[in-house]
């Protein structure tokens, strides 16, 4: 990975959307150039995909907040993980070290749809719940580690 690559990556990651001619007169190549690059950098597993940021208050789920999950001793985790997927509220899960077994995010309409998450959750195997409301969110830009 050159300076070329890392511009590519910088681009990219402040907007997904930027055409090969627009990403070529940033990083001063040519538009066939700079989309073999990017094609590279895909293949390679550097990129692996694009998304749209959702605006989760917009949609109607306002209330986020962070789950910490211990699962009971007889929960399969692989089955656990796979029924999580059925949660619809549940944006994402990380699987921890420490205390609890998982951190998950979700965006909920009110606390009443959170405690029916909980409610789930336990049905699932959780045995202990620690739920935290996001009050704001403070993000950095993934173009600092490139």
């Amino acid at each position: 990975m050159d300076d070329i690559d890392r511009a590519l990556l910088t681009a990219l990651v402040d907007d997904g959307r930027l055409s090969y001619q627009q990403l070529a007169t940033q990083v001063h190549l040519s538009p066939n150039s700079t989309a073999d690059r990017v094609r590279r950098l895909r293949q390679s597993g550097v990129i692996e995909g694009y998304h749209a940021q959702l605006n989760f208050t917009a949609l109607g789920h306002s209330l986020q907040s962070l789950t910490d999950i211990k699962l009971r001793e007889s929960v399969d985790r692989r089955q656990f993980e796979r029924d999580l997927g059925g949660v619809p509220q549940v944006l994402s899960a990380i699987h921890t070290t420490g205390e609890f077994d998982y951190q998950l995010w979700t965006a909920n309409s009110s606390t009443d749809e959170l405690q029916t998450v909980i409610d789930i959750l336990r049905e699932l195997g959780a045995r202990d719940i620690q739920s935290r409301i996001v009050l704001g969110e403070i993000t950095f830009n993934a173009a600092r580690l490139i």
